[in-house]
This record gives C-alpha cells, sequence and structure tokens, in this order.
C-alpha cells in the first residue's frame, strides 16, 4: 500500500511536471501562429512622388515580404461630387503615390523602427506611417504572454521537482533499515538504487501517457474549441511523436537524476 502511494506521489510531481512543459509548447506555438496572422495583417503605409518596386525597395531592405499600389481611384470618386472635373484632374495628377508594405516577420519595436528609418531613406519617400502605437500594444501582449507561460512553467517545474524528491525520500526512510543492511554487506551503488530508478523509469513511461493522452483528447472539448475560436488561431495541441519523446526523454532524465542525487546522499550520510 505504501509502495502505491508513493508511485502515486511521483507520477502526480512527473505529470504536474510535464504538464508544464507541454503547455509552454502549446502556447510558443499558438504565439507564433499568431505572430503569423499579425504579420500578414499588419501594413506599413508609404507615400511617395514615385512609382515604386519591390525590388528596389528589397536591394536596401530585405525584410520586405510584398509591395502593393494603394489605388486613389475611390477617394477620387468620393470627390466627383464636391470638385469640377478640372480639379479632380489637377488632383488627380497632383496625389502622391501610396504604397502598402507587408513584411516578412512580425518585428518588435526596435526592428520596426530600424526597418521605419530605411523606408524613409529611400528616394522619393515622402512619409512611412508604421502605425507605432497599435504595433507596439500588440506587441506587449506577445510579450507577456511569452513570459507569463515561462513563469508559470518554471514555477509548476520546481514544485514538480520538489514533490518528486519528497517522494523519494519518504521511500527511502520507509525502506531505511533494508538500504542499510545492504550497505552494511557492501552492495554495489546499483543494487541499492535498483528500486528507486525501476520505479523512476516506470513513473516517467506513465506519466508521459497520461499527458501525451490529455493533450491529444484536448482539442475534443467544447470548452477548448470555443477558446480557440475568440482567439482566432489554432495550433497542435501536442505534437507527436518528437514532442512526446522530449516530454518522455525530460521527464527520464529528471527522475534519474533525482533518484542518483538521493541515494548519493544517503550514502555520504552512512559514511558519516
Amino acid at each position: 500500500m505504501r509502495g502505491i502511494k508513493t508511485h502515486f506521489g511521483v507520477i502526480i510531481s512527473l505529470v504536474a511536471l510535464l504538464f508544464s512543459m507541454q503547455f509552454g509548447f502549446f502556447v510558443n506555438d499558438l504565439i507564433k501562429n499568431y505572430e503569423f496572422v499579425m504579420k500578414n495583417e499588419y501594413n506599413i503605409i508609404l507615400v511617395s512622388k514615385k512609382e515604386l518596386n519591390k525590388s528596389d525597395i528589397n536591394a536596401t531592405i530585405s525584410e520586405v515580404a510584398d509591395l502593393e499600389a494603394i489605388s486613389t481611384k475611390p477617394m477620387l470618386k468620393r470627390l466627383e461630387s464636391k470638385i469640377s472635373k478640372n480639379s479632380l484632374d489637377k488632383l488627380s495628377q497632383t496625389l502622391p503615390k501610396f504604397y502598402s508594405v507587408k513584411l516578412q516577420f512580425f518585428p518588435n519595436n526596435d526592428e520596426l523602427k530600424t526597418i521605419s528609418e530605411k523606408l524613409e531613406k529611400l528616394d522619393g519617400i515622402s512619409r512611412v506611417e508604421v502605425f507605432a502605437k497599435a504595433h507596439d500594444n500588440v506587441y506587449r501582449v506577445l510579450v507577456l504572454m511569452k513570459n507569463l507561460v515561462y513563469i508559470f512553467s518554471f514555477l509548476i517545474t520546481v514544485l514538480g521537482l520538489m514533490l518528486m524528491l519528497k517522494q523519494m525520500r519518504i521511500w527511502l526512510y520507509e525502506h531505511k533499515e533494508r538500504v542499510e543492511i545492504m550497505t552494511l554487506f557492501g552492495a554495489p551503488f546499483f543494487i541499492k538504487s535498483f528500486v528507486l530508478y525501476k520505479m523512476a523509469i516506470v513513473d516517467s513511461i506513465i506519466s508521459t501517457i497520461i499527458v501525451v493522452l490529455f493533450y491529444q483528447f484536448l482539442p475534443n472539448f467544447s470548452f477548448f474549441q470555443e477558446t480557440m475560436n475568440i482567439i482566432g488561431v489554432s495550433t497542435q495541441t501536442i505534437v507527436l511523436p518528437e514532442q512526446g519523446a522530449v516530454l518522455f526523454a525530460s521527464s527520464l532524465i529528471l527522475s534519474l537524476l533525482i533518484v542518483t542525487l538521493v541515494m548519493f546522499g544517503i550514502k555520504r550520510g552512512s559514511g558519516r
């Protein structure tokens, strides 16, 4: 019964640790997809005295992915009933050229400032509108989301490791007499630690399966689907087999490391 409780405690600790790791992977992928969407929706407006083409701009600014001319016809059409035809023709001839610029990525504030300065130096450019305030607000939200995820994952990981360490020590306390007898008869380190190492491997497998199954079936829940619809961005909750392998490897390495540290602690304590 005690052994089952110890197994359960280690599994709970590992599940919490792996859950936070996969949550970090998931949110990081979600943010990347959101940045991709924002990149496609974000535009820089150029006002130029002459016609521009993408190849000329790319010669100076490689970050530009697309350059599209903005037609002035809709604006002129609205003015048809307000000004004379001659005035409209003169206005049409004197109007500057307007262009919409898309970038290859969603830039941070420093990158946007650098790109804006480069655009302003191009021949014929009279104005560059980067919508800095709106961009800054969106970028701050992205950075905040990333930081919150990293902090959350770190705290859960630390908590999981502490719980695992506690469970291993409880197991050693329950089997202290057996370990001391084995030490007295000169049993090798691995033999004394075999049960703990076995428990670490088995619990790592069970914990990984639990977390993988949870994230695999998460998209089937209506609350998750509704949340993704509100955000307007979707991504895989878990990428198999890559992320599953990472979770298992992380769980196994940490478990074996904690077992080794605990057993070496017992060895030092016995030596004194």
